[in-house]
């Protein structure tokens, strides 16, 4: 079925490493592979190639199933007859009468659909009555940019008396939660809702034909990536795994938060999304409840929300198109849109939806057998960490206690019996934490990185953290955190300023409920442990040291888990930390070359100059003045031979300021200057203004010809170092400054490697083996910034570029082996100088007719 040529693509005549890529991921869902990792550089169309690799293989797999189903209704037909009562051309008829109707039914459905995209959003418009202006509407759904918020929305009017602050009445006899975290009258409403029966005045329903059982889940990391598959999906077609049909559409589902589709102004505008949550939690258990929410057994809400259902269904849309339509209609689409999970082929959503086991459930989302696809991977072993991993600092737990003491004392002949209680449980729970952290830094105890027994934060009282879902509810319902929220920056001052305190956002009352979460559901691995931030406040934080422990279940429940991104490489990160007990020959690695051609691209390991015989810019070695020196004559005479735009990344912010200083201190960096116009990143300025300048010198030079360029100094797993698409002349050289090897003295590190090496001992392996493993771990975090810092290089086909690796550490074999495929086949061998580099980066220029 499919054309294993091209797997349906696009484009008449793919990239060769397109159609290698495509065939790889073909392959690995047909050989029943249960990991595929898949590195393909930027500009080498890698969200096309996972697309069509997967919709070919699925339409394929969907084809044979409907092949069975059919079968199925065939035996069923025979079963029920005796062979011997019917001739059998009358047997014959009757099973095609009966065949042509099955799958009638199916063809209807798709036919219904393109009725739907073709007429678009105002014949349902027309149809309900609701708004006469769209009536003169024509046409299919017009894409509109979803409304935005301030960044500080305001949570409270502005006028709001402190009386008005007093909690919300609250009985005790309501708190009953369900197992998803949200009250049990609220699952019982989103059960009705979601399982309610289709039924418009249009009477087509999908068929078992119609429906994926398997599907594809495809999650990446922020909003405008997700808009970037969908609109790259809009340009594919694959053929119809229903006979006879012609066409059959793509199925896509958008799935987002409520942030990205709540249609309710009093919600939305509370901008934060943990408030957002709540606040919609919250107006589920009013009498009142959100007037967008479907009615339960309402003729017109069923029709109005199966209207939604089918739209979203007849074309490929955006997560904004979705809740345009939802305001248009006036139906919830972050609720309502869950009825088209059972036909959606494809269902695109962020990672924490997938990744979050409670999340999946209470979407109902189901993966067996299905083909989870997680693009920008690079981070995914952060990112599940992220997700599970709170914290609260003491300054924090002193606002709060302080906080609640005035607001009782003001409130408290206000306060039902049900809020006194509530109230006194959370002084119980945050006195304690309080004490405990005051008496550790009393004693000494409080060290960066050493953990924390869970049991000894609260002894013989951890019972009391059992009541942590009671005292969710609780917040929601009485709305405290708002309420304190506010009442604090009207009536707390800093001892320090006198100003009043400021809130940053979402209340702290959430933050420290989120970390009471985590002490009362803590996962096998994670850990509990102290830091201090630079301002010498005391942090308690709960990390998940181990990844693999939550993402298990998605991969068992997988058919396959596919992890692509442009830079994958070290790939023991994923292999030995996110899925150490997965068999060695159910993982498949795989990665592209890039699309340029080899005289597009060249790689030196810069080692030495005639000025230094070393470059080292190792912690120990890297603030020594001369050899920041000779580095600053090595990239003058590097970027001399450089046309347009340079990039270089240092490995911190700190040590491009001692860099800057050094330089001009001894006047290096007005050398540099007379070569190219110098910008830096700096940590409070928009990077945005930074770009327009240096575009701006750049495009000078173009327009002039009075000026060499620019030169933009970066920060490694700074703002410049991933997303920032340095394409053509905006970078011409990228140049990396050391090896980016991260603070080894950070809590979160000490954490981490102790981790790892603990838990290699358990499983026998030697002292050594399990410090070199935690090594591995630590240099992996090194390798794959470079790797995303040297990425942004190259962008496109007919892009060219040079890249410097200024560090004698560079020219290391186990050092090399950890940069992506791409870079690491076009080192140049023979060149470990600054001279060799000069002289092969002018000729590199020359060939492009763009020497200096």
């Amino acid at each position: 079925m499919p054309n294993h040529d091209n797997f349906h693509h696009p484009f008449e005549t793919p990239y060769q490493v397109q159609l290698d890529l495509m065939q790889k991921i073909y392959e690995t869902l047909k050989k029943d592979y249960k990991l595929g990792i898949f590195e393909s550089p930027t500009g080498t169309g890698k969200t096309l190639s996972l697309i069509c690799s997967t919709m070919s293989w699925l339409r394929e797999y969907k084809k044979q199933v409907n092949d069975g189903l059919i079968c199925e209704k065939l035996g069923g037909l025979e079963d029920g007859k005796d062979e011997d009562d019917e001739p059998e051309w009358v047997k014959e008829a009757f099973q095609k009468k009966v065949l042509a109707d099955y799958l009638g039914e199916a063809r209807k459905y798709e036919q219904h659909l393109q009725e739907v995209r073709e007429k678009g959003l105002p014949f349902f418009l027309e149809d309900d009555g609701r708004n006469k202006e769209s009536r003169k509407k024509k046409g299919a759904v017009k894409i509109i940019k979803k409304r935005k918020t301030t960044e500080k929305a305001a949570q409270h009017p502005p006028d709001m008396d402190l009386d008005d602050l007093a909690p919300a009445d609250y009985d005790i006899a309501q708190e009953e939660v369900g197992q998803s975290g949200i009250s049990r009258d609220v699952e019982q409403l989103l059960s009705k809702v979601e399982g309610s029966h289709r039924n418009t005045k249009a009477n087509v329903h999908p068929t078992k034909i119609n429906e994926s059982k398997v599907k594809i889940y495809f999650v990446s990391r922020t909003h405008s990536q997700l808009s970037q598959f969908s609109s790259q999906l809009k340009l594919t077609s694959f053929p119809s795994c229903i006979d006879n049909l012609g066409t059959e559409r793509i199925k896509y589902l958008p799935l987002g938060s409520r942030k990205q589709l709540c249609i309710n102004p009093s919600v939305y505008k509370l901008n934060d999304l943990q408030a957002i949550n709540k606040a919609c939690q919250n107006l589920q258990q009013e009498t009142e409840k959100c007037k967008f929410m479907p009615k339960v057994y309402n003729e017109e809400d069923d029709m109005r929300k199966e209207n939604l259902n089918d739209l979203v269904m007849s074309e490929i849309y955006d997560i904004e198109d979705i809740h345009r339509m939802g305001e248009e209609l006036n139906i919830c689409p972050y609720y309502s849109t869950r009825n088209d999970i059972p036909v959606a082929e494809i269902i695109s959503m962020p990672y924490q939806l997938l990744l979050q086991k409670d999340t999946r459930q209470l979407l109902g989302l189901e993966l067996k057998d299905s083909v989870v696809v997680i693009d920008e991977a690079h981070n995914l072993l952060d990112t599940i960490s992220r997700i599970y991993s709170s914290q609260v600092s003491f300054s924090d737990l002193k606002l709060i206690k302080k906080g609640l003491k005035t607001y009782t004392k003001k409130f408290m002949f206000k306060m039902s019996a049900g809020n006194r209680i509530n109230i006194a449980k959370l002084n119980k729970l945050i006195n304690g934490l309080y004490k405990f952290i005051a008496a550790a830094e009393a004693s000494g105890k409080v060290t960066s990185g050493v953990t924390i027994d869970r049991n000894d934060i609260f002894g013989d009282n951890v019972t009391d953290l059992l009541n942590i879902y009671d005292l969710e509810l609780y917040l929601v319902k009485s709305k405290l955190a708002f309420k304190l929220e506010s009442y604090m920056e009207r009536t707390i001052k800093s001892e320090t300023t006198e100003e009043y305190y400021k809130s940053t956002g979402s209340p702290k009352l959430f933050e420290i409920k989120a970390f009471f979460y985590s002490l009362s559901n803590p996962l096998k691995s994670g850990k509990f442990f102290w830091d201090r931030t630079s301002q010498n406040d005391i942090i308690l934080k709960y990390l998940l040291l181990d990844p693999s422990e939550d993402f298990k279940d998605v991969l068992d429940e997988s058919k396959c888990v596919i992890l692509a991104g442009g830079t994958m490489e070290p790939i023991t990160d994923f292999t030995d930390f996110l899925v150490p007990s997965l068999e060695k020959e159910k993982i498949v690695h795989f990665s592209c070359d890039h699309v340029i051609p080899d005289s597009n691209l060249q790689v030196f390991t810069v080692c030495r100059s005639q000025r230094s015989p070393n470059f080292e810019f190792s912690y120990q070695k890297r603030n020594e003045e001369k050899m920041i020196n000779d580095l600053g004559y090595a990239l003058r005479d590097l970027l001399a031979q450089v046309p347009d735009g340079s990039v270089a990344f240092f490995p911190s912010y700190s040590y491009l300021a001692k860099v800057i200083e050094t330089w001009k201190k001894s006047g290096v960096y007005g050398e540099i200057a007379k070569i190219k116009k110098i910008y830096q990143e700096e940590r409070n300025r928009s990077v945005d203004d930074t770009l327009m300048e240096y575009r701006k010198s750049i495009a000078l030079q173009e327009s002039t010809d009075t000026v060499n360029g620019a030169l933009l100094l970066s920060v490694v797993g700074g703002k410049m170092s991933e997303g920032i698409n340095f394409s053509d002349e905006l970078a011409r050289a990228v140049i990396m400054i050391g090896l980016p090897y991260p603070n080894a003295f950070s809590s979160d590190l000490i954490a981490k490697k102790d981790y790892i090496e603990q838990k290699y001992l358990s499983m026998g392996s030697t002292s050594t083996f399990a410090k070199s493993k935690s090594q591995e771990f630590y240099e992996n975090l090194c390798m794959k910034a470079i790797n995303q810092s040297v990425g942004r290089a190259i962008r496109n086909i007919s892009d060219y570029a040079v890249i410097f690796l200024i560090d004698t550490r560079y020219s290391q074999p186990r050092i090399q082996s950890k940069l992506s495929g791409w870079v690491r086949k076009r080192i140049e061998s023979d060149s470990r100088s600054v001279e060799d580099a000069v002289r092969h980066a002018r000729d590199f220029f020359k060939g492009k007719n763009r020497s200096i």
